[in-house]
């Protein structure tokens, strides 16, 4: 009776580390299938080059009114 009890214990064991195993592979899979697209404010003016803006961080056309832009 102990050696059905074990062998049933460690087949437990063993499918629920399967289970676990193919979860995370599963989720490995999903993650790196994963797009990510950048912002809009990403791809506007700072892939053309523009000012910085001191206020943002950012590159931008120069016409913010509450940017801070350095002098030319």
């Amino acid at each position: 009776m102990k050696k059905v009890l074990k062998a049933g214990g460690r087949l437990t064991i063993a499918t629920i580390g399967a289970g676990i195993g193919a979860l995370l592979a599963a989720v490995r899979f999903l993650a790196g299938a994963a797009e990510t697209t950048p912002a809009d404010d990403e791809l506007s003016s700072s892939v053309r080059g523009g000012l910085l803006n001191y206020r943002t961080g950012k590159f931008d056309d120069g016409t913010d009114p509450a940017g801070i832009y350095k002098p030319d």
